[in-house]
């Protein structure tokens, strides 16, 4: 993150003479990283295209890109920082000529929201769906990310919302608790502890693991891991949580997960047993939080409003066979 965050709203605001057409032509530039692409993109000749660019820079006094002969551009610092407020601002004018024309009724328009890839197939089909019977006008474009790029995401104006687990969140992020899931144990149908209640990661010990391996979900597990006191024996590493599953009902090991499907077997159609696990840590440090992020100090649009009231509501219902208690 720059030390100067304010930067790009600074710019924006000392400089009224732009036109919302122009701070669109810049974000198709960014977006394809060639003014002959962002030219293509929306219809405008390639000079056309940097005429209005070169304009945008005149008028706001800064550069915003630097342009390399026959390979493209790349954005500034200031460009970098001007790029996140023009989406902002962008958002907020197609918010101004929704309430206008609907008087403050229907919302309408578009929402960028980026998901946890892990995450995305539990929340997504309930969200969606909800939406498209409560937000008819409303439009959500998703894109599934690994966790520590929805941050990222947001502040570049990518996504107007992020919805993931809390473990990356900073003092610029704002979140929303939907719901929060405490870990379990998955085993092979078949497996002597199969029938417990609950399982200490102890009586483990010399089982063989399946360990989802993804960036602050493997620090999460081994979180849990050093609160037991035990090493665990990683057999097999994977970013799916499914696959995890797969090698489980196989009988290839046990893994550690938190998100759990409504039916209990793998992609293959065999059975697997999920155990609650006992682990020695507050509930605040051994479940995870699954939130809806945004930028902090950012004006919520009608439509992200929308969207969170929503989220707030349908999700918490939808997962409780996941749900740890909030």
């Amino acid at each position: 993150m720059s030390d100067t965050p304010e930067l790009g709203a600074d710019i924006l605001r000392r400089s009224p003479h732009y036109t919302l057409r122009q701070l669109e032509y810049f974000i198709a530039v960014a977006d394809s990283g060639s003014v002959t692409g962002a030219a293509a993109a929306v219809h405008l000749s390639q000079s056309a295209m940097s005429t209005a660019l070169a304009d945008l820079e005149r008028t706001l006094g800064v550069q915003l890109v630097i342009r390399h002969h026959a390979r493209g551009i790349t954005l500034t610092e200031a460009g970098e920082q001007v790029l996140a407020e023009a989406r902002r601002l962008l958002g907020h004018a197609q918010d101004l000529q929704s309430l206008a024309a609907h008087l403050g009724g229907d919302v309408t328009g578009q929402l960028r929201l980026g998901c946890f890839t892990i995450l995305a197939p539990y929340v997504l089909p309930e969200l969606l769906s909800a939406a498209a019977d409560e937000l008819p006008g409303l439009e959500i474009e998703t894109t599934e990310e690994p966790l520590d790029r929805l941050a990222a995401g947001l502040h570049s104006g990518r996504f107007e919302l992020a919805l993931g687990y809390d473990l990356t969140i900073d003092d610029d992020i704002d979140s929303t608790l939907l719901f929060t899931v405490a870990p379990h144990v998955v085993l092979p149908a078949d497996h002597a502890l199969a029938a417990r209640k609950r399982i200490s990661l102890t009586a483990l010990t010399k089982e063989p693991l399946v360990l989802l391996d993804l960036p602050h979900s493997r620090d999460y597990f081994a979180r849990l891991y050093a609160a037991a006191g035990v090493t665990p024996d990683i057999r097999y590493r994977t970013q799916s949580a499914e696959l995890a599953r797969a090698l489980v009902a196989r009988g290839l090991g046990y893994a550690v997960l938190n998100l759990r499907p409504h039916a209990e077997l793998s992609l293959e159609g065999l059975p697997y047993v999920v155990v609650p696990l006992h682990v020695p840590l507050p509930k605040t440090e051994s479940d995870l939080r699954v939130v809806l992020m945004s930028v902090a100090g950012a004006r919520p649009t009608r439509r992200s409003q929308a969207v969170v009231e929503l989220a707030s509501r349908v999700l918490p219902a939808s997962m409780k066979p996941n749900q740890s208690g909030k």
